[in-house]
């Protein structure tokens, strides 16, 4: 028991000093401002190009499959029962 109590003082020395660590920078990041207006900035990722909620990263060999589901979603689709939308003229 002896020889592994070097190690436990050790492990709680270094347990101690990542929490002190960790209440600090909590501590700083508090004092500093760096929780406000946590909508505001978490948005200013994002521009035309990447718009919120559209996803433009995909795995490799994904973005044609996606690029065709996209196409074909886009596409008006026709009627199944064989009429047309256009209004139809009474002669």
């Amino acid at each position: 028991m002896q020889q592994w109590s070097g190690y436990l003082i050790f492990i709680a020395a270094l347990g101690c000093v990542f929490f002190f660590t960790a209440v600090g920078a909590l501590y700083w990041a508090v004092r500093h401002g760096e929780f406000k207006k946590l909508e505001k900035t978490s948005r200013q990722i994002f521009d035309e190009e990447e718009p919120e909620g559209v996803h433009t990263d995909y795995f490799p060999g994904e973005a044609e499959k996606m690029r065709r589901k996209l196409a074909s979603s886009r596409k008006p689709k026709a009627k199944k029962t064989g009429q047309s939308n256009a209004p139809r003229l009474n002669a």
